[in-house]
């Protein structure tokens, strides 16, 4: 895999992405405990590991539904999650979260052109070993060497 100095941005992110994780579990912790409501939607965020090797990190919102009920919440084409996707959360929990999202966003923003840009050249690098058409190269019987007469 064509790294290009992506894999230690990746990492930059990724520790970037885990703070806030953790600072936005810790509010919305704070918050619930204030507020005193059990049965209240309870928005959580997390960051997963790439499901293959290469891959980017992913960072994901889920509704806790009691013990073993997780649900994921689509986020949908776009790189951040809106506000009606996180529609099911309590309104508190939504502005938390959409604070959260402005730097989530920009993150898998990155982390989309990052792949993109791997993508790019990895094909421009396939191309580019290719022989160019009615190039016969070692074939034509001349040295590389040696000039024309």
């Amino acid at each position: 895999m064509i790294g290009l100095g992506f894999e230690a941005e990746r990492e930059r992110l990724r520790l970037v992405a885990e703070e806030i994780e953790i600072e936005t579990m810790e509010q919305l912790r704070a918050q619930r405990l204030r507020r005193q409501r059990g049965r209240d939607a309870r928005l959580g965020v997390r960051i997963r590991a790439p499901r293959r090797a290469g891959g980017s990190f992913t960072i994901e919102w889920f509704l806790a539904r009691g013990p073993g009920r997780t649900l994921y919440l689509p986020r949908g084409e776009a790189d951040v999650y809106t506000r009606s996707s996180l529609s099911a959360a309590m309104p508190w929990e939504r502005r938390i979260a959409l604070e959260a999202e402005q730097t989530f966003g920009e993150i898998r923003l990155r982390l989309r052109w990052m792949k993109q840009a791997e993508l790019r050249l990895q094909q421009v690098l396939a191309r580019l070993t290719q022989p160019l058409p009615g190039d016969q190269g070692a074939d034509d019987g001349l040295d590389a060497s040696s000039e024309p007469s």
